[in-house]
């Protein structure tokens, strides 16, 4: 602990250099003794005697892991891409597969620590109401039924056009994308 700014004894201010009071001359000790914050006892996190008890668990959803359903759900998402990989020939794929498994599937079914609900305990209070959702005017109608026209002719563009027209939809897009993004998504 830090010296005092004031004397312990006298209470007046003490000067940064001085070891002492300049008033009373009591010494400045830098390091007080403190009283025990705690008597014998242990300071870590808290067992659970009773009630639903935390645990550790790859069979319960927990809040950072899916339950067991999305769990096997993501792990035969990701083993079926391995199917077009070998019909289209890709061996660059199955060669990195195996390693793209290990650390996917290692996160999949990670251990997650479930904390399970109190039953009987009311739901923890929501901090603010639910806003009701803002009226769509004719101006913002119109522009949601623009930027929709837009762009799906841009995909239609895309995928039917000739090579320079793809190539301004792609220019357009790597703009109107980031700045969409940034815009819906950041701002909120």
């Amino acid at each position: 602990m830090p010296s005092p700014r004031t004397c312990r004894k006298c209470d007046k201010p003490l000067l940064p250099d001085l070891p002492w009071c300049p008033e009373c001359y009591e010494p400045v000790r830098q390091f007080a003794a403190r009283a025990p914050l705690h008597h014998g006892d242990f300071v870590g996190s808290p067992i659970a005697t009773r009630g639903h008890i935390p645990h550790w668990s790859r069979w319960e959803k927990s809040a950072t892991t899916f339950g067991p359903t999305g769990r096997v759900v993501a792990t035969v998402i990701m083993v079926s891409t391995l199917l077009p990989a070998i019909s289209y020939g890709n061996i660059v794929f199955v060669l990195t597969f195996q390693v793209a498994a290990a650390v996917v599937l290692n996160a999949i079914w990670a251990k997650g620590w479930v904390v399970p609900d109190e039953p009987d305990l009311p739901p923890l209070p929501v901090d603010e109401p639910p806003h009701p959702p803002e009226p769509l005017t004719a101006a913002m109608r119109a522009w949601r039924i623009a930027t929709w026209t837009l762009g799906l002719g841009a995909l239609l563009l895309f995928a039917y056009g000739l090579v320079p027209a793809k190539a301004a939809v792609l220019a357009l897009a790597a703009i109107a994308l980031p700045w969409w993004f940034f815009r819906g998504f950041m701002d909120r």
